[in-house]
């Protein structure tokens, strides 16, 4: 396990204030039109290049794909930090929440040099991580779930990469989780953390706690660590159990879409960068991508937010026309750290704001839009670009519907 504190490079946390959000169960209805929102002739729209025809989203091309699609559909089953602990309500946003590639996720908090060496059929895996305070102020809290073509491969890697990280510091020392005693686990004596590896069958779960504030005080308190670690893992083991992996031969059959939710949702421009793949989810699995898992949670439940999908933009299915235009007003409103921005011209339905906070590596712009039970939501750095790239969604959903 690694001394130093995490790295945070807000760079590809990009869509900054990337507020998630979820959807709710189709029923087959037809569109309807709304009472409070105008018709709008989505022939009138200022689109830039932007597409504004729904894509038909078929099978994984290939294998990687696949393996993204498989841990998309764990990240389903993997609980937030705030539903093991209600403290941990300030996203990371500086790793990737889905992964195939374990630097990409793991490589800032244990050693991944030897990790395909010793897990070489390592499928995917989902990140749920938190902080109980912003800016290395209180605990790191993350638990990476890695799916395995059977247990004996699961249990083989646990012990392995275990081996691994533990080899990391010279000061290391074994540990047992309470009521967990097949857990491979380490702490360092002087430091308030530790780092823990769980086999249950095809999954593998690494938990790892930091104490910021613990650490600078130079202070240590084993208990509260084994406490925290096995609250986690009760909570983690259970929900997890639920997922039902999919057989390795079986892997190139997996479909890329869901009630053709990534068909509504924009493509990715080149010029963008991203830390996930695309993907379409459970309403609530939207926290994981959201910088206030709060609000968001909120959001979904109020509004019945059942499906959650993001590539170029996000798409949000709700209950019904009144959710989504509660989710739109939601993902468009005003804080202290937004102001008012142009709605793009022929569509006053849109919600747009520029971001006024210090973060300086934020993006700038948002949109937020509606149709019929859809919420969609959008960012840019330049105001045009932004009014096109939410104009082009708002006719996409107009003309998947």
């Amino acid at each position: 396990m690694r001394t130093r504190a995490m790295s945070r490079t807000a760079g590809l946390a990009l869509a900054a204030a990337l507020i998630a959000t979820v959807t709710a169960c189709g029923t087959g209805d037809e569109p309807q039109a709304t009472a409070t929102d105008p018709p709008i002739d989505i022939s009138t729209l200022d689109v830039g290049g932007y597409a504004t025809q729904p894509r038909e989203v078929g099978t994984v091309a290939n294998m990687d794909q696949a393996r993204f699609i498989e841990a998309e559909r764990l990240g389903d089953h993997v609980p937030t930090p705030a539903d093991i602990d209600p403290r941990f309500v300030h996203a990371n946003q500086w790793i990737a929440t889905v992964f195939i590639d374990a630097e990409a996720s793991l490589g800032k908090i244990m050693a991944v040099d030897r990790f395909d060496e010793i897990a070489p059929d390592f499928i995917g895996g989902f990140v749920s991580s938190a902080q109980t305070a912003p800016d290395n102020k209180g605990i790191d809290m993350v638990n990476a779930v890695m799916i395995f073509p059977d247990e004996a491969e699961a249990a083989s890697a646990a012990a392995e990469l275990e081996r691994l990280d533990f080899g990391y510091a010279p000061n290391n020392q074994p540990i047992e989780i309470p009521g967990y005693p097949a857990a491979k686990a380490h702490w360092q004596p002087d430091q308030q953390s530790i780092g823990s590896w769980y086999a249950t069958g095809h999954l593998v779960i690494y938990t790892w706690l930091y104490d910021y504030l613990k650490i600078w005080l130079e202070k240590v308190d084993k208990q509260a660590l084994l406490d925290l670690t096995r609250q986690s893992l009760d909570t983690i083991v259970g929900s997890v159990a639920e997922f039902t992996p999919t057989p390795v031969d079986q892997l190139m059959t997996l479909q890329r879409d869901r009630d053709g939710m990534l068909g509504r949702t924009a493509p990715r421009p080149r010029e963008d960068s991203w830390l996930n793949p695309p993907g379409v989810y459970a309403g609530r699995t939207a926290r994981h991508f959201s910088s206030d898992p709060e609000s968001t949670t909120k959001m979904i439940t109020d509004n019945g937010v059942d499906l959650y999908a993001n590539d170029g933009s996000e798409v949000f299915r709700a209950r019904d026309i009144a959710g989504a235009q509660a989710v739109r007003d939601e993902l468009g409103g005003l804080t202290r750290k937004f102001t008012t921005a142009e709605a793009p011209k022929n569509l006053p339905v849109a919600r747009c704001k520029e971001y006024i906070g210090r973060e300086r590596l934020a993006v700038r712009f948002y949109c937020a839009v509606s149709y019929d039970r859809y919420a969609a939501f959008v960012w840019s750095n330049q105001l045009l670009d932004v009014q096109q790239r939410i104009s082009a969604q708002y006719a996409l959903l107009v003309n998947a519907a």
